[in-house]
């Protein structure tokens, strides 16, 4: 398979895959799909670039940059993919609470809390 099929086949899948997910989840936007991959790919690219001090010869192996970005980018894309075919939390319903007096509203906040996670106990 030459080069360019292999990328016009992947660019295929990606638009159908994404396409499909992006009714799946409201509170995800797009502006933060692009941070999630653009910082991917910055991590990648500078983890790419740590690698250069361990050769003798850095200028020969400045492609780890490359391919770290490359990774970082794969890894971004696959994430935004993955969160976005996740279902949405379900939203909760707060009118109930609200409609509550204030004596009632401190009793649900006080059951509300979460158990302690250590819990210790003395006994005599």
């Amino acid at each position: 398979m030459t080069p360019q099929k292999w990328t016009s086949v992947l660019l295929a899948a990606l638009i159908i895959f994404t396409s499909q997910a992006s009714f799946s989840q409201t509170n995800r936007t797009v502006k933060r799909n692009v941070a999630t991959v653009l910082f991917a790919s910055l991590g990648g690219a500078i983890l790419g670039l740590s690698t250069l001090s361990f050769y003798g010869e850095p200028q020969e192996h400045t492609n780890n940059i490359t391919l770290g970005a490359l990774l970082g980018f794969v890894g971004g894309v696959g994430y935004v993919l993955y969160d976005s075919s996740q279902p949405a939390p379900p939203a909760h319903d707060y009118s109930q609470v609200l409609e509550q007096d204030l004596k009632s509203r401190r009793a649900s906040a006080s059951y509300a809390k979460a158990p302690p996670l250590i819990q210790l106990t003395y006994s005599f």
